[in-house]
């Protein structure tokens, strides 16, 4: 299921976020969702989440500026959110408790299991491209950039008068 709400309120948090024209925490706000669309739930968690902490609220700039390889991951994750692909990556559907069980349990096998379920999801789609799980999904919905591809505003400005032409 695609929630487009969602994934919209998302994709802006995340460009607002990676520009820094919001603090982390604004992008919490923002960004937060109850939706039903895998999407949201595993790009918030597997991509913007990982950008900063939550001890202060800051803007990403300056000293916290993402590097351009980073922001170009984020460019990535707003492309996939913006377009009706649906989420195809093996989803985590543990409760609270199973999370915590799986936490303690990497802990005292010094993260054998996290290795074996890594290996795993990589080997579901090309993860040179996540969230997209395929490279010829992410190069075709390239040819479609979600914000480049709407008409210009050029016409709506008018044509000079004749007198202003000559």
């Amino acid at each position: 299921m695609i929630d487009r709400n969602a994934r919209d309120r998302l994709a802006e948090a995340i460009r607002h976020l990676a520009a820094g024209t919001i603090t982390n925490v604004e992008f919490g706000e923002r960004a937060l969702s109850s939706s039903a669309d895998p999407a949201v739930h595993a790009v918030f968690l597997g991509g913007p989440w990982f950008l900063y902490h939550d001890l202060a609220s800051y803007r990403l700039k300056g000293a916290h500026r993402l590097s351009p390889a980073v922001r170009r991951e984020a460019a990535r994750w707003i492309l996939f959110l913006k377009s009706d692909l649906p989420y195809e990556w093996p989803v985590d559907r543990r409760s609270m408790v199973g999370t915590l069980s799986w936490v303690v349990i990497n802990l005292f096998t010094f993260g054998f299991l996290a290795r074996g379920a890594q290996r795993r999801f990589a080997q579901s789609g090309d993860v040179a491209v996540w969230p997209f799980i395929r490279r010829s999904d992410f190069e075709g919905t390239l040819t479609r950039p979600p914000y480049l591809a709407k008409p210009s505003n050029h016409r709506l400005q008018g044509e000079a008068p004749e007198t202003a032409r000559a």
